[in-house]
């Protein structure tokens, strides 16, 4: 056997009993603890996600914990948690630590995210925590209605590990041009999608950052493109910038003005342009990061970002999405701690 040979086995064995830990990529800070008494009841109605919807007739469940703790032994199957809360109308990132197997945020009756996979595509995610982004058009004055659709197909279930809050991105606070929230979207190959030319006006659209299984692409595991029109501020010309591109499950090609910028996947280890922030090339937890020639950006411009995901969920799921200076960004690689990355080492080892 040679010795390339023994170094893959090594690679998949570590691949198999180990996770990866990445890049800090959102600087949480707490604004309300939703900790405490939640409405609670077993089953399952669309109608549960509206606020308008009279929960007053239902159980009180303390949250976080399971269920079963809390009275609710042995039970499998659809459940709702709901919450009402007074909140600045702001942008907001919700957290929690475990939910047991799947949910979907939804607020104020309108639906933010998803993990896991309710039947059909019944899918545990058990052991993720939930970052959900929430826009502030999503948020009314006064009172707001935070539903939580949970399926739990085996064990113990519900909400179950805090913290559960809501917060506040401080790395926004170091980003000149926020990219976030609607994109174009297309799935499947789209021939020369990267070209400033091109017409996406018959694409979808899409929230960003988010898992494309939250648009309707449940189950869908393949290529996807995503495209962005934005203007450069005046602010920003001939400064040094830098596009960050979120977290994306789990590789991707990236375009500016229809040139290759950059890209991650852990096939293509060395080239230039495969590499994400703090030169990792671990495809879907790596925060993509990358530099924009000087002599490439103009006042009207397109981001192209060719996604390819090989199982699970896929897309642009996690921010921060914008354009720094080089100046922010560097700030924020201080903040943004990289924990020690033992795939990242196999991959050097793996190829040297």
């Amino acid at each position: 056997m040679s010795s390339k040979t023994r170094k893959h086995i090594v690679f998949y064995l570590s691949l198999m009993l180990s996770t990866t830990l990445g890049v800090n990529a959102q600087i949480l800070q707490e604004e309300q603890s939703l900790e405490g008494i939640w409405r609670f009841s077993i089953g399952d109605d669309s109608r549960w996600k509206d606020f308008d919807f009279n929960d007053s007739q239902w159980q009180k469940i303390r949250v976080p914990a399971s269920w079963e703790s809390e009275g609710y032994n042995d039970y499998n199957g659809f459940a709702w948690y709901r919450k009402t809360i007074h909140i600045p109308n702001q942008d907001l990132i919700l957290k929690i630590e475990r939910i047991d197997d799947a949910d979907e945020v939804f607020i104020n009756g309108r639906f933010v995210g998803r993990s896991g996979g309710m039947p059909p595509y019944t899918k545990t995610a058990h052991d993720q925590e939930r970052i959900y982004s929430i826009p502030k058009s999503y948020w009314q004055k006064g009172k707001n209605v935070i539903a939580i659709r949970v399926y739990d197909f085996y064990s113990t279930g519900g909400i179950k590990q805090g913290p559960v809050s809501l917060n506040t991105d401080l790395t926004k606070q170091l980003i000149s041009l926020d990219l976030s929230g609607t994109w174009r979207f297309a799935v499947h190959n789209q021939r020369g999608a990267e070209q400033t030319t091109y017409d996406d006006s018959e694409w979808s659209t899409i929230r960003v950052p988010a898992k494309w299984e939250e648009a309707g692409r449940e189950g869908y595991d393949g290529v996807a493109w995503y495209r962005k029109t934005f203007r450069l501020p005046e602010h920003l010309k001939n400064k040094e910038l830098v596009l960050l591109v979120g977290k994306i499950d789990d590789e991707d090609k990236t375009w500016l003005n229809g040139k290759r910028i950059g890209g991650v996947s852990p096939l293509n280890t060395r080239s230039s342009l495969a590499r994400g922030l703090f030169n990792s090339h671990q495809a879907h937890t790596t925060l993509r990061a990358y530099t924009i020639p000087q002599n490439l950006i103009s006042t009207q411009n397109v981001i192209a970002v060719k996604v390819l995901d090989t199982g699970y969920d896929g897309g642009i799921y996690e921010g921060p999405v914008g354009i720094m200076t080089k100046e922010q960004f560097n700030l924020f690689k201080k903040v943004a701690r990289k924990e020690p990355d033992m795939f990242d080492n196999i991959w050097e080892w793996l190829n040297n």
